[in-house]
């Protein structure tokens, strides 16, 4: 089984993975994106770092560059490198794997599209999060047979950690 939430930015998607998370008794593995203390400012950063490990904002674990003056600098070879890393070590050694988000700016990262398609086929389950406005590889994510799609909004937000607890648990 594999779930993604979908939703309007600042929905809850990623307080929902959280809270399923802490209800699970799972050993899981995977990766978050999210962005440092500069997140409104003009200039800032996406990060990447493994879902079992805290938040650092520094280069080491920049994914993209955003300003508000041009266009986002993807670094590609992050994806491709340790992404895909923390995809393989979940699929191997963990009982979920947690992928918060995927999106756009992985699209010319053709070596992580590639991990995430296997996961789906895996037999570890997949709990994750895929941007709503995205399409592109991400296409592929919603279609296959093997995704159920949810989309998070304000009137279902509070109860899905707990429908994902039961899906996620049967």
């Amino acid at each position: 089984m594999n779930i993604f939430l979908t939703g309007e930015k600042q929905i809850g998607k990623t307080t929902i993975i959280e809270k399923t998370l802490a209800q699970l008794n799972k050993d899981y593995g995977g990766f978050k994106t999210y962005f440092g203390p500069d997140r409104n400012l003009p200039n800032r950063m996406l990060y990447m770092n493994s879902i079992t490990e805290p938040y650092i904002y520094n280069e080491e674990y920049g994914i993209v560059q955003i300003s508000d003056f041009s266009k986002p600098q993807v670094i590609e070879n992050r994806f491709n490198t340790f992404g895909v890393k923390l995809i393989k070590e979940a699929i191997e050694y963990k009982q979920l794997l947690v992928m918060d988000e995927c999106g756009g700016f992985e699209r010319n990262s053709f070596q992580f599209q590639e991990q995430v398609y296997k996961a789906l086929d895996s037999n570890v389950p997949v709990l994750g999060v895929i941007k709503l406005e995205c399409s592109g590889w991400v296409e592929k994510i919603r279609s296959h047979p093997e995704v159920e799609l949810i989309i998070v909004t304000k009137a279902n937000r509070d109860k899905l950690p707990q429908i994902l607890y039961k899906k996620l648990t049967e």
